[in-house]
């Protein structure tokens, strides 16, 4: 009797101490993946803040992986030192202003407010030195603390409005009254 209360006292401290290590294990996993999502956050607000508003083109190595692919086929922190100097050669106090930035896995989302004065050309139209006030969303991919991929949506037709490219007021063609001739 007295050995079957030993065992069982034997088997339930060592399943015990069994889960223990399980939660704790868990419990560092859960404390790397918010550190690493923490880092990647850091990287995006890195990317904007330093990149993008103040021109710090040397940061890119750092911040974007050599395998980075970009929207439109764009590789390696070179072609995104490509973008940002387009944009800061077409929108004089350019200036990103974040709103949001999400993390989850290996992803992070960010929001902003892009706001200039378009003093260059872009894509072939001629400044129209007009203010810019456009908002924008990324979702970008890392690796190991560097960005890889990147998917973007901004308000192309209101960005185009605003330089002058598009009628501000867009309406659809007037359409001939029923009965009336063409």
């Amino acid at each position: 009797m007295i050995r079957s209360v030993v065992a069982i006292t034997l088997f339930m401290i060592a399943t015990s101490a069994l889960e223990s290590q399980e939660v704790a294990g868990r419990g560092n996993n859960f404390v790397s993946i918010a550190a690493a999502q923490a880092t990647n956050k850091r990287v995006v607000r890195e990317l904007f803040e330093q990149c993008f508003n103040h021109g710090d083109l040397e940061r890119l190595a750092a911040l974007v992986a050599e395998e980075y692919q970009g929207p439109n086929g764009q590789k390696g922190p070179g072609a995104f030192a490509a973008t940002i100097t387009q944009i800061r050669s077409t929108l004089t106090g350019l200036h990103y202003g974040v709103e949001d930035v999400v993390a989850e896995g290996d992803r992070v989302a960010v929001r902003w407010h892009l706001t200039g004065k378009q003093d260059g050309p872009f894509r072939g139209f001629p400044a129209s030195h007009n203010n810019v006030d456009n908002p924008g969303m990324a979702i970008f991919t890392l690796e190991s603390g560097k960005i890889v991929r990147a998917a973007l949506l901004t308000d192309q037709l209101g960005f185009l409005q605003q330089i002058g490219v598009l009628p501000r007021e867009i309406k659809p063609p007037a359409t001939p009254q029923a009965g009336s001739a063409p």
